[in-house]
């Protein structure tokens, strides 16, 4: 079932925080499905054909027409994710060591090259790896480095179930997921970190295997400055979820912003102490800032 993770998310959040708020939830997804709709229309109209070189933000990329998802909201706004992308440009600075757990193309890590000293660019899929290289190429970054592979709780190798959308490949089994895989290694963030330049902020999507990359970070978690998390609510437990902001807490980290929804005409920024609302079972895909009080 195409939608499987979020009813079943629905149902529990029914449960644990009752109609109204589900309800609420409920509308603005629909809402969002609206809109995707109405996007693909748009979209269809530009007629693009074969791969199109766009200046984002700044930095080159070269995108796909025929790829939904990033790729073709890229092209149709020129940002993407614009409350998270406009907070990170707010905290960079020229020093921060920049670790990407899930760089996918490169939106967020060309953004990052232009403004920092080192960024470690980790994707665990081949395809968005020679992307990623490509659109590195277009710009002639040389504080890129860039490692196909992913993050866990263990060294080893993980399986990332694939999808179609660039964006959504995934470590953890879920009934949306088509259940094709491939195998990757896999480090703990803590291995990686004592072999390279320490990061001062990690930026990480990972599409529900946020609890697996958390427990293997635990030590480099009390030492970076700042952490943007895409918390995947229909993917993750309510106990996984609960852990997941218990780990970063016990490191120190504090909540600076979280980010509900998060696209061009439809945002909603929450205040930090919505995180409660998260633990007691608010579901659904929220943009989470942590930094380190001096």
């Amino acid at each position: 079932m195409k939608y499987a993770n979020e009813i079943k998310a629905a149902v529990e959040m029914v449960q644990s925080r009752g109609i109204q708020p589900t309800l609420e939830r409920t509308v603005n997804f629909t809402r969002a499905r609206w809109e995707d709709r109405a996007r693909r229309k748009d979209f269809s109209r530009m007629g693009l054909k074969g791969p199109q070189i766009r200046t984002i933000l700044g930095s080159k990329m070269e995108l796909m027409p025929e790829k939904e998802g990033l790729d073709r909201d890229l092209l149709l706004d020129g940002i993407r994710e614009p409350v998270a992308t406009g907070h990170i440009l707010s905290i960079l600075q020229e020093d921060d060591v920049v670790l990407e757990v899930g760089a996918n193309i490169g939106y967020y890590a060309l953004m990052e090259a232009s403004r920092c000293r080192k960024i470690y660019a980790i994707e665990p899929h081949p395809e968005n790896v020679q992307r990623l290289t490509r659109n590195i190429e277009l710009n002639g970054y040389d504080n890129i480095e860039v490692q196909h592979g992913g993050f866990g709780e263990e060294d080893g190798t993980l399986k990332l179930y694939t999808s179609e959308l660039s964006n959504w490949h995934t470590a953890k089994e879920n009934p949306g997921s088509s259940g094709e895989f491939i195998e990757v290694d896999c480090h703990r963030i803590d291995t990686f970190a004592k072999g390279h330049e320490a990061p001062t902020f990690i930026k990480m999507d990972v599409e529900g295997f946020e609890l697996q990359v958390l427990r293997g970070a635990t030590e480099t978690l009390k030492t970076v400055r700042h952490l943007f998390i895409e918390l995947h609510g229909s993917l993750l437990s309510e106990d996984e979820i609960r852990e997941v902001l218990e780990m970063i807490e016990a490191s120190g980290l504090k909540p600076s912003l979280v980010i509900q929804y998060d696209r061009p005409g439809m945002s909603l920024i929450r205040n930090p102490s919505f995180l409660e609302e998260i633990k007691e079972g608010d579901r659904g895909t929220f943009e989470l800032f942590f930094s380190r009080e001096d």
